[in-house]
C-alpha cells in the first residue's frame, strides 16, 4: 500500500492511496480503507452501497429521517458513517441500528454482513452521469487538487484508473454477488427512477426498512430532501462544519449529454456493449 499519483490523459495528476492493486481516495488517514473487511458487524446494521456519485448521499439522508422518524436539519454529513473513512473506533460507538455507506464491493466488505442478513440498499446510476459528476467532484475535493480537463479524465475514469476503479467491474461484481446469496436481504434503487417519481421509490425504502412512515411523512420528505432543499440546508451550516461547497450540484438525469462529445460517446457506447454483454441489468441513461 502506497500513495501514488495518477496521471489522466493530459499529465494532470490526482493523488491516491493505492491498496491491494486498487485505487482508492487518498484520505489523510487510511486504517479505514486498508482494514475495512475487519468492521465488526451487527445484526441490524443497514448499509446504503453503491458507486460514486450513484446517490449514495441522498439515499442517506431520506434513510437516517425514516428511522428517525422526523425531518432532520443539521450539517450531518455521511461521512460519519462511511465504513472506509470514518476511524473504525468512530463506527463501534455508533447506536444501533447504524446506518452506515460504503463505495467498495460487498466482496471487499466484512464477511458478516453476509452471515447475518444485513439490510442493504443497493444503488445504480448510469455511468454517463457518473462519470461526470465524478470529474465535478474532483475538482472541487481539497485532497485530489485536481485541475485536469474532462476530454483528459472522461476515458480515464471509464477504464477504471481512479478511485474505487471501474463502474463496470463495481456493478457486474455485486450482480455476481447477489446471485451467490439469494437470501441476503438487498433493496436496488435506481438513480433514474428515483428522479422520475421520487415518492414512488421513498415508499419501496420505507417498507424495506420497515419504518412503516404515513403517507403525508413521506410526501413531506421527498420535499425536505429534494437537492435544491439539501443545498439550501447544508450551504447555511457548510462553512462552520467543513462540508465540501456544491456537495449536491446538479442531480439530474441526462447531464452527460452537455458533457459527451459526440466521439466520446461513440466510444463509450461501444465499450458499455461489450462490458456488459450478458448482463441484464435495465440501465436509463435519459428520462425520456
Amino acid at each position: 500500500m502506497s500513495r501514488v499519483k495518477v496521471l489522466d490523459a493530459g499529465g494532470d495528476a490526482l493523488p491516491m492511496f493505492q491498496h491491494q492493486g486498487q485505487n482508492y481516495p487518498n484520505y489523510a488517514q487510511t486504517d479505514s480503507i486498508v482494514n475495512i473487511h475487519k468492521v465488526p458487524i451487527r445484526d441490524d446494521d443497514i448499509f446504503i452501497c453503491g458507486f460514486p456519485k450513484s446517490g449514495t448521499h441522498w439515499v442517506w439522508e431520506v434513510s437516517r429521517m425514516l428511522l428517525a422518524g422526523h425531518q432532520l436539519d443539521d450539517a450531518v454529513e455521511k461521512g460519519v458513517g462511511m465504513m472506509e473513512y470514518a476511524p473504525h473506533d468512530a463506527i463501534q460507538a455508533m447506536s444501533s441500528p447504524r446506518l452506515l455507506n460504503t463505495h467498495f464491493k460487498l466482496s471487499l466488505l466484512p464477511p458478516d454482513i453476509v452471515k447475518k442478513r444485513c439490510k442493504i440498499v443497493y444503488l445504480l446510476r448510469n455511468p454517463k452521469d457518473v462519470a461526470v459528476s465524478y470529474y465535478n467532484f474532483m475538482l472541487k475535493l481539497p485532497y485530489y487538487t485536481y485541475r485536469g480537463k474532462w476530454e483528459n479524465f472522461m476515458k480515464y475514469h471509464v477504464l477504471g484508473k481512479f478511485s474505487y476503479g471501474s463502474w463496470f467491474d463495481f456493478v457486474l461484481d455485486w450482480e455476481e454477488e447477489k446471485l451467490k446469496h439469494p437470501e441476503l436481504p438487498v433493496l436496488t434503487l435506481h438513480y433514474e427512477d428515483m428522479k422520475e417519481n421520487n415518492l414512488r421509490e421513498l415508499r419501496k425504502l420505507d417498507r424495506f426498512l420497515g419504518t412503516d412512515r404515513g403517507e403525508g411523512f413521506l410526501s413531506a420528505l421527498c420535499e425536505h430532501t429534494s437537492f435544491t432543499g439539501m443545498n439550501q440546508r447544508k450551504a447555511r451550516t457548510s462553512s462552520d462544519h467543513g462540508a465540501f461547497p456544491g456537495l449536491y450540484r446538479k442531480g439530474i438525469v441526462g447531464d452527460w449529454k452537455y458533457w459527451f462529445s459526440p466521439e466520446q460517446n461513440e466510444w463509450f457506447d461501444t465499450y458499455y456493449r461489450e462490458r456488459m454483454e450478458g448482463s441484464d441489468l435495465n440501465i436509463r441513461f435519459s428520462l425520456s
